[in-house]
């Protein structure tokens, strides 16, 4: 009886968790196939060599932070895309919610903690749109720092623009495993509740 209740207990849990990862792959296909190209730009401070290195760093995260969220606004977006005619701006023609969503998500940045690194990368379907994207991005950050910002920070292109071999976009792996883990968690509350059901009777 032991034996058979705990069989029962793990069948639900690894059912669910099976169905859960076969969704998370099926849904990873409705989603649109994109690949990325990638720059790294340099963030300086001249004005923080008197500082301790602690501070400047502190410093200059800041500053990157700033400008992580900057290259999300509507005036950034606008100058991109004015500064290089070979983007297709077609692909951007929705509404103004729609199009500043959809270049949240065009654009990821990341910063590498105790740097002035910043990593910039731009999701398209086609290669070319990426990297033009990811350039135009870096460049325009590179000349409007200073009006942001002021002439004590300087952004410098470190990286030219490196497309990914393979689609980066959807990931299959990070989606499926999403899948297994809320099914095997859904699994599990499903038989606590039946047991604790089966106790109160």
């Amino acid at each position: 009886m032991i034996r058979h209740s705990l069989s029962s207990w793990g069948r639900l849990p690894l059912g669910l968790a099976i169905i859960g990862f076969v969704l998370g792959v099926l849904f990873s296909f409705l989603l649109p196939f994109q690949r990325a190209s990638t720059m790294r730009v340099l963030i300086t401070q001249p004005s923080a060599a008197g500082l301790d290195p602690y501070t400047a760093i502190k410093s200059t995260e800041r500053v990157a932070s700033s400008l992580s969220e900057l290259v999300y606004t509507t005036t950034f977006f606008d100058n991109v895309l004015s500064q290089n005619k070979e983007i297709d701006t077609s692909y951007f023609s929705q509404d103004k919610q729609g199009r500043r969503s959809l270049w949240r998500k065009t654009i990821e940045t990341s910063i590498a903690p105790g740097t002035g690194i910043m990593e910039i990368s731009a999701f398209h379907r086609d290669p070319a749109q990426a990297r033009l994207i990811v350039d135009g991005v870096a460049r325009e950050m590179a000349t409007q720092t200073p009006n942001y910002f002021g002439y004590n920070i300087r952004v410098q292109i470190i990286d030219a623009p490196l497309d990914s071999r393979w689609f980066a976009r959807p990931q299959f792996g990070t989606n499926a495993l999403i899948g297994l883990a809320t099914g095997l968690l859904l699994g599990i509350v499903l038989m606590l509740m039946r047991n604790l059901r089966g106790i109160g009777e």
